[in-house]
């Protein structure tokens, strides 16, 4: 049984992980001090140190929580009823949405990180990020499957090659920025490979 402090002590992790996301979706990764996070939460340096011993540290776990969060929706939408279509254009609009406002997304700060980070544990983390991703996208492609709406031997490397896509874009948005056409363009070249291999 979880007891009152645990709970407490829960739901401020979240509150700073849930602040220090929007210091980085505003600052991008390089630029953020613990003070930046201190002040967006409104509370003690030693309370921030009390749960993350740094920028990097709360950087990782924003990532955590927030891939988290979207494998949480997706598996919400399947249970939800909706078409194989229906989820898969959602999955899409919301890849669209953060392409088309990067500068209210996670993108910059995650490039500025990758970019800075070069030692073995930081290769992992991302390479695990990367699987987490596919996880979400083998969520959608086996409930496509199930419901008989496509037929698809290779699932694993169809996610894999959706991925290699969404990341393409997202680094041509963050590098010189990409129009509404275009990324309707690619999405609807990915949605016709997906559709090729109806049931």
């Amino acid at each position: 049984m979880v007891n009152k402090t645990d709970k407490k002590s829960d739901k401020k992790r979240k509150l700073i992980l849930s602040k220090a996301k929007q210091v980085f979706i505003r600052k991008g990764f390089a630029a953020v001090t613990m003070k930046d996070i201190i002040d967006e939460c409104k509370i003690s340096r030693g309370g921030i140190y009390l749960y993350f011993q740094s920028v990097d540290e709360l950087f990782m776990q924003v990532i955590i929580m927030h891939n988290k969060q979207k494998l949480k929706e997706t598996i919400d939408y399947i249970d939800s009823s909706k078409s194989f279509s229906q989820l898969l254009d959602e999955y899409f609009l919301k890849q669209k949405k953060r392409l088309l406002n990067i500068d209210k997304s996670l993108l910059i700060a995650m490039y500025e990180y990758r970019f800075s980070h070069k030692e073995n544990y930081d290769k992992e983390f991302f390479y695990t990020q990367f699987i987490n991703t596919k996880a979400i996208i083998l969520e959608i492609l086996n409930y496509g499957v199930s419901s008989g709406s496509i037929s698809i031997k290779d699932l694993d490397c169809l996610a894999m090659n959706i991925v290699f896509f969404i990341e393409g874009i997202s680094m041509l948005g963050t590098a010189a920025g990409v129009s509404e056409e275009f990324i309707d363009t690619q999405i609807n070249f990915i949605k016709e490979m997906i559709f090729s291999h109806l049931s």
